[in-house]
């Protein structure tokens, strides 16, 4: 059987589009390297040094080897590897492990540090000194220096990252391992009772786990200017609630949450942007202690949090407040999300209304809020009431009954 490759599991498109985005949002060179250590593709963000060494097929050769040793050496410690490579610059190396097989990995670095002596050096014997090379020269005195957290932080959201692709990737094919499973159960009559379970928790289970890797790529972009500022603990802080809510969002989850569960991601989340954009965004939580232990569905109200925010608030000038009320009372679930933000034009409204009422199909534009409410309907069986009233430059109200 032909070994599994990189290629087999993560499309052109998508590789190419990680490492931009990671790269845009660090400032570190970033690339996917394949099973045996050599780059897929040109990279993104290389240093003029490293893409000039990787020209030469000695300088490509050169770095293969110290890719594959620094692989080696994070298989076997099970930790990412950071070491000086051949040409001695700062690297990071994070294998990508699927179904228990190593499939490649990505490497990010190309840079300098502040502290080079705390790193160990790469192995190999290489028998040219590339600094002798007066083009080569010139190009090195351009590379950045990195202290040593800006690179650690960097290498915790590189392994961040490198599960979200193995994640997403795991979760694409159970997908279609599930498919393959209903066209076989749909030959038999006997199993049509279960079919129809199965196909109404695969929907709601695909409606739930729509992650998308941009709020990812503000983060980082934002840790790293915090770390640029010298705002260590500010960036600590951030770099924490991150990794709560990637936790969170890679949890495999087949039916529900505690609501707690979910107002922790929220709070991490609002705690995220509240760094980000100071008093621009202020928000309050308040839940009734008897309702943290209710079941809901996974992911079913950060979306519309967010789109508060995101919509909302951050489109006026002074900013403004996002509350999220909830309570429980005779077995009613009442929550409320109420913003000051600019509001949603009454167009806008009426087709959004129209969409959640099933008066016209599905959109582009509106699908988180049509996810999120079909997937409340999905898990209470119907019994969701599910109201949203705006007026454009005072608010929105969203008021979710379940009953």
């Amino acid at each position: 059987m032909k070994p599994i490759d990189l290629h087999d599991i993560v499309t052109k498109e998508f590789q190419q589009e990680i490492q931009d985005s990671f790269a845009y949002a660090t400032g570190f060179g970033v690339v996917f390297i394949d099973r045996n250590g050599k780059h897929i593709g040109s990279g993104s963000n290389f240093t003029d040094f490293c893409r000039c060494i990787n020209e030469r097929s000695d300088g490509a050769h050169y770095c293969t080897l110290s890719n594959q040793h620094a692989i080696n050496l994070a298989l076997k410690s099970k930790k990412p590897a950071i070491y000086i490579c051949h040409a001695g610059l700062v690297n990071i190396e994070i294998p990508l492990i699927y179904k228990n097989y190593y499939v490649g990995a990505i490497t990010a670095g190309q840079v300098l540090c502040t502290e080079m002596d705390f790193y160990p050096k790469d192995a190999i014997s290489c028998s040219i000194n590339w600094l002798e090379d007066p083009k080569l020269a010139e190009y090195y005195k351009k590379i950045p220096f990195r202290s040593r957290e800006q690179i650690e932080y960097t290498t915790t959201a590189l392994m961040n990252l490198s599960n979200y692709i193995i994640q997403k990737v795991a979760y694409n094919q159970m997908l279609q391992d599930y498919s393959v499973n209903c066209e076989k159960l749909l030959i038999s009559e006997k199993a049509q009772l279960e079919l129809t379970h199965q196909l109404k928790l695969a929907q709601l289970d695909a409606l739930q786990k729509q992650v998308t890797p941009h709020f990812m790529f503000n983060v980082l972009s934002s840790v790293s200017r915090l770390m640029d500022l010298e705002e260590y603990d500010t960036a600590a802080k951030m770099i924490d609630s991150f990794a709560q809510m990637m936790r969170y969002s890679l949890a495999n989850i087949q039916t529900g949450v505690s609501l707690k569960q979910e107002l922790n991601y929220i709070q991490n989340y609002l705690s995220i942007q509240k760094l980000r954009f100071g008093s621009l965004i202020h928000y309050n939580i308040v839940c009734d202690e008897n309702a943290k232990s209710l079941n809901i569905p996974f992911f079913c109200l950060q979306p519309l949090v967010e789109n508060s925010i995101e919509h909302g608030i951050l489109g006026k000038m002074d900013g403004g407040t996002i509350s999220l009320h909830i309570s429980y009372y005779s077995k009613r679930l009442t929550i409320d999300i109420i913003d000051n933000g600019i509001g949603i034009p009454q167009k806008t409204l009426d087709s959004i209304n129209s969409l959640l009422a099933g008066d016209t199909p599905p959109d582009t534009q509106h699908v988180g809020i049509y996810n999120c409410c079909s997937r409340l309907k999905l898990f209470f069986e119907d019994k969701v009431m599910f109201q949203i009233k705006s007026k454009e430059q005072q608010g929105t109200h969203i008021k979710i009954t379940v009953y």
